[in-house]
């Protein structure tokens, strides 16, 4: 008799992985539109934190799902997107878009945070587990905008822990702020990125224990608190600019 054949660990993702992960994400909820051009791939590098054979790899494996297609000097073309009329919030373009999503996000996913707390199941407990995992293992390992949309992962798998379907696709296309544009805004502090990010993380942990123990009060509460401090955080790297009387 031959003895049970020994399982192998499951491959770690690489960090190519992790920004085909976040590109195709972008693609599908159509923050980059069927038929354009995806940006060049300086912009993409930066925006991501990763090398060119890191992106370039990423992008290979969009290819292969038939996401883009690439030409020689024509840059990256998107292949798919979402259905014409799919949801599609507003554009974030000034200080008082990021204050109306912020608002937004605490009125929405505080009452995401207190219906995981009453529904959760051992699978989707073990989802936000393993994405609060996931982010604590990155952080002094990856780059802090990687790390960033793993925490946004966290959120995602709270509201699937709600167990509400409108909920679910609401975070599913709800803006997390990565990246460049008119508005350009980093989670992280410019100093010390990895603090930043273990202060994330204890701020998750803290909300999955109240789900953990189905304590939806304190579940809301401490989700509703650590948007408002991510807001405050914003709001207090923001330089002003003032000019002296003449």
């Amino acid at each position: 008799m031959t003895g049970a054949q020994p399982q192998h660990a499951a491959r770690a993702p690489t960090l190519a992985d992790r920004v085909e992960e976040q590109l195709r994400r972008l693609i599908d909820r159509g923050d980059f539109p069927r038929d354009c051009k995806l940006p060049t791939e300086f912009t993409l590098c930066r925006r991501f934190g990763v090398s060119r054979p890191v992106l370039r790899a990423a992008l290979a494996k969009l290819r292969d799902q038939g996401y883009v297609s690439s030409q020689q000097g024509s840059g990256t073309l998107v292949l798919r997107g979402p259905e014409a009329g799919a949801m599609r919030f507003p554009p974030i373009a000034t200080v008082a878009d990021v204050e109306s999503l912020y608002e937004f996000r605490i009125a929405i996913e505080g009452e995401v945070a207190q219906l995981a707390a009453l529904r959760h199941t051992p699978d989707t407990l073990s989802e936000i587990e393993n994405a609060l995992a996931e982010a604590e293992a990155m952080v002094t390992s990856v780059s802090p905008e990687l790390v960033r949309d793993t925490n946004f992962r966290f959120h995602r798998a709270v509201a699937h822990a709600s167990g509400n379907g409108f909920f679910i696709a609401t975070l599913e296309q709800m803006p997390n702020l990565i990246g460049l544009g008119p508005v350009e805004v980093r989670n992280f502090g410019l100093h010390d990125p990895v603090a930043r990010a273990r202060l994330i993380a204890a701020e998750h942990r803290t909300i999955l224990d109240a789900i953990r123990r189905r304590d939806a009060t304190l579940a809301r509460a401490e989700m509703q608190a650590h948007i408002a401090a991510a807001r405050q955080h914003i709001y207090q790297r923001q330089p002003v600019g003032l000019v002296a009387p003449d």
